[in-house]
């Protein structure tokens, strides 16, 4: 997939070698892209186990 992000390989092709629809690809590509932005560690990142913690914290 490092290919597809060097321009070595567009998505399509990439699609058939995985042996998967070039949606997933493209969505991973997406978010690889948008959270390589972001840095590492995104400020006010949110993940599961933390939506899980403020609603508990908001039912206090």
């Amino acid at each position: 997939m490092l290919s597809i992000l060097a321009g070595e390989m567009t998505v399509p092709p990439a699609a058939r070698r995985a042996r998967v629809s070039e949606q997933p690809i493209g969505t991973w590509k997406r978010q690889l892209i948008e959270n390589g932005r972001a840095g590492p560690i995104a400020k006010n990142a949110r993940t599961p186990s933390r939506d899980a913690q403020l609603e508990a914290r908001s039912r206090n």
